[in-house]
């Protein structure tokens, strides 16, 4: 590597008129992407997606991961062979790829002071070098060797995971769409005021730019007020955090009214300064600026991917939420690239050819029903998990809870779970949950429960690597990455 690092180096100088330092750094970059590519097609490098809606636990989760690998020692990982077979021998963290690195002494911090990490803001990454003993086997001749394997992970916010469908639609499209989904009572009650002002408007009309800036908060306080409902499919997706002053601002634009009122022509020959016009451009920008760097420096780079699903809170939020999901998941899950990697897509454009879908915060509900959730986790999904089955993809079905913060009790004559709430030490109890998409009578079962926000456990000390209590995240890394460490 040493010598190629080299010779790209005296090559650049010769060829272009460029500082020596210019060339170094340009050597260096290429240099690292082909050391990180002789990696993957040598299996020794996966690139592993983290998915999930805001507020599945993502950002939780990928610390426990982190926590969990690097305090191998303390942590119960039973189901990961690495761990069980005492071949794991260390795990070092550094950054990704020019990202940030991804907050884990801070996540590691609220978690012993009994908070949650942060909610994910911005985008971040990380490195795990995992160095391990190989298992003896005949092309070794009995000898176990040592070998490393790189872990790539990015965490982002999950509302950006919103926006993945807008590049399979134009704004004509997503404007029909927008009205398509909105008749339901969550969002007519939230926005019906806005929404009757949005079908009077005229979309051939001059628009001037502070007419469509007040328009376009309206917009964002409604999206913002359907997500605190339980609802999922909001898009744009970024714009849940947006800021009037702030980046998203700058490209303004919301779902006009366009139904059988006008032709695809008149809309076509409508004035530059129309307000359809406008829209339509900051449309596309927002696809070509947001969306599409995002997909194709996240999503183009995944080799194996882990999508959470918060399916006990969609469930409390009743029926028209759970709905909402079903959707979201649907539509977000067609962006998604399965198939079988084979060693020069390995090396050039990964594919997904491993897929786990995993129910989070599973410690909400008694043992004796995690099969239950993970059931239905696996109908929410069911049509991605038979598209990526087709192509030859390995998936499978879990419920997980990255920091497990329940203990099972009994109480008043029946199981229960114990754990820290926001107003306190408490007990919790739940219904039965259906292992099918609930039916009108289950839906009548679930009305009364009301879900409640649990805290990490009391008396985390992690920060000397204290042991962090989790349920079956060692199945989640034996399903992602078992096969690489054999």
């Amino acid at each position: 590597m040493g010598y190629l690092m080299d010779h790209l180096t005296r090559y650049l100088k010769r060829s272009f008129n460029i500082t020596r330092d210019q060339v170094q750094g340009f050597a260096r970059s290429a240099g690292d992407s082909l050391e990180s590519g002789v990696d993957r097609l040598l299996n020794r490098r996966i690139s592993l997606g983290v998915t999930g809606f805001s507020g599945s636990g993502k950002t939780t989760l990928i610390t426990s991961l982190i926590h969990q690998l690097q305090h191998y020692p303390e942590a119960l990982l039973g189901a990961f062979p690495p761990v069980l077979q005492d071949r794991l021998l260390g795990v070092k963290l550094s950054a990704l790829d020019g990202l940030p690195l991804f907050p884990y002494l801070e996540g590691i911090d609220s978690l012993s002071r009994g908070r949650w990490p942060e909610a994910t803001r911005h985008e971040s990454g990380c490195l795990l070098e995992i160095k391990f003993r190989n298992q003896p086997g005949l092309l070794r001749r009995g000898k176990a060797g040592v070998s490393r394997l790189f872990l790539e992970i990015r965490d982002y916010p999950g509302e950006w995971l919103l926006d993945l469908p807008l590049l399979e639609l134009n704004y004509l499209a997503w404007c029909r769409q927008f009205y398509s989904i909105i008749n339901n009572d969550l969002r007519l009650s939230t926005g019906r005021k806005l929404l009757e002002k949005l079908k009077a408007i005229d979309p051939v009309k001059p628009v001037s730019e502070l007419a469509l800036q007040a328009l376009w908060q309206e917009l964002v306080v409604f999206l913002q007020d359907c997500q605190r409902s339980g609802l999922t499919m909001i898009q744009p997706g970024r714009w849940l955090h947006a800021e009037p002053s702030g980046a998203e601002s700058q490209l303004p634009f919301i779902p006009l009214w366009l139904m059988g009122n006008l032709s695809a022509e008149q809309l076509n020959s409508a004035p530059e300064n129309s307000l359809f016009k406008v829209c339509e451009r900051h449309y596309q920008r927002y696809q070509d600026e947001r969306v599409k760097p995002f997909y194709r420096n996240t999503f183009q780079k995944v080799d194996r991917q882990l999508v959470l699903i918060d399916v006990l809170k969609s469930l409390n939020s009743g029926q028209e939420a759970f709905d909402d999901l079903r959707l979201s998941l649907a539509q977000v899950l067609q962006s998604f690239d399965y198939g079988r990697n084979s060693l020069l897509r390995r090396l050039i454009q990964p594919r997904i050819d491993r897929v786990v879908f995993a129910a989070s915060k599973i410690d909400q509900v008694l043992p004796d029903q995690h099969e239950a959730v993970r059931g239905l986790t696996a109908n929410l999904v069911q049509d991605a998990r038979r598209r990526a089955v087709f192509n030859a993809v390995d998936v499978r079905c879990e419920a997980v809870a990255a920091v497990r913060s329940t203990t099972w009790v009994d109480y008043q004559g029946r199981q229960a779970l114990r754990g820290m709430t926001e107003s306190g030490p408490g007990m919790l109890l739940h219904p039965a949950i259906p292992e099918q998409l609930p039916t009108p009578e289950d839906w009548e079962t679930l009305d009364p429960w009301q879900l409640r926000r649990l805290m990490p456990p009391e008396g985390l000390q992690l920060a000397a690597g204290g042991r962090l209590p989790h349920i079956r995240l060692d199945s989640i890394l034996n399903d992602l990455l078992g096969d690489r460490f054999s």
